[in-house]
């Protein structure tokens, strides 16, 4: 079968109502409490079949709507459906156990990234520091791949031409201190991939720096792990790399518990026809 038969085979097993389900879902993760109006701009569908399934989705408690303002939100089922979900992906579990070990080390709220595309991660689980000053991140968010440590630890086990498609349109300058140059940025790809670790600092997001290492499956990120805190706090390059390695040695340790037990799902990577 060829590449466009399978694509075309592919498509034809798509289920309709669910993508557009999804499409539904995505918007109120996305911008929050919408109104009719505003589901039906941010979505793209027709006001009457966005009406009939957010009816339908109501029923299922998948979304909700409040009673004053009129506007749809996610529903309580979802917080249960996740909450299975995350206890169900058993590797999530062995990863947070070994950062728990981080916390008296480090100042920093640790994250973790998983791979959608080849072009985006997301935020799939978090550990804090309970009695500290946190950063604070929204489970389920979207990012682009170029932005920050995170990104650049899935980039750097990707083929070099891969690489370079994904920054064929350019890097985006979030803050002052972004790489935009991309021979700089692969320069620092190649880095990361010899070391095991990536660093930024406020490159992201202001005030905000980031250490983050990959947990690799058969020798491709699985997750990528980042420790997110105030910019000052790795102010000196003693202590970035001190937490580089630390890192870098929590995440093969689990990267090892998760070989010898089998319970890691197969890395994320670009379907051929996307490439």
């Amino acid at each position: 079968m060829s590449r466009g038969e399978a694509a075309h085979t592919a498509k034809a097993y798509q289920v309709p109502a669910i993508e557009r389900s999804m499409l539904i879902l995505q918007a109120l993760q996305q911008h929050g409490p919408l109104g009719l109006a505003d589901l039906v701009s941010a979505t793209g569908l027709s006001r009457t079949t966005c009406y009939y399934l957010v009816r339908t989705m109501a029923k299922a408690r998948l979304v909700e709507s409040d009673g004053e303002t009129r506007k749809i939100h996610l529903g309580i089922r979802l917080v249960e459906l996740g909450s299975a979900a995350t206890e169900q992906i058993g590797y999530l579990g062995v990863i947070k156990r070994y950062i728990l070990d981080l916390l008296d080390e480090m100042d920093a709220t640790f994250v973790i990234y998983r791979r959608l595309d080849r072009g985006r991660v997301t935020i799939v689980d978090k550990v804090e520091p309970r009695h500290r000053l946190r950063v604070t991140v929204p489970l389920g968010s979207t990012l682009p791949i170029q932005g920050g440590s995170f990104g650049r630890c899935f980039l750097a086990y990707d083929e070099p031409a891969a690489v370079r498609e994904v920054l064929s349109a350019g890097l985006q300058r979030r803050t002052e201190r972004s790489i935009t140059d991309v021979e700089r940025f692969l320069t620092e790809i190649a880095t990361v991939r010899e070391r095991g670790w990536a660093m930024d600092r406020e490159g992201f997001a202001l005030g905000v720096s980031t250490v983050a290492a990959p947990v690799l499956h058969h020798g491709k990120p699985l997750l990528v792990v980042a420790a997110l805190t105030m910019a000052g706090t790795l102010a000196d390059d003693t202590t970035a790399e001190r937490w580089g390695r630390r890192l870098r040695e929590i995440c093969d340790i689990a990267s090892t518990t998760l070989h010898q037990h089998h319970r890691a799902p197969v890395a994320v990577h670009p379907p051929e026809d996307e490439r």
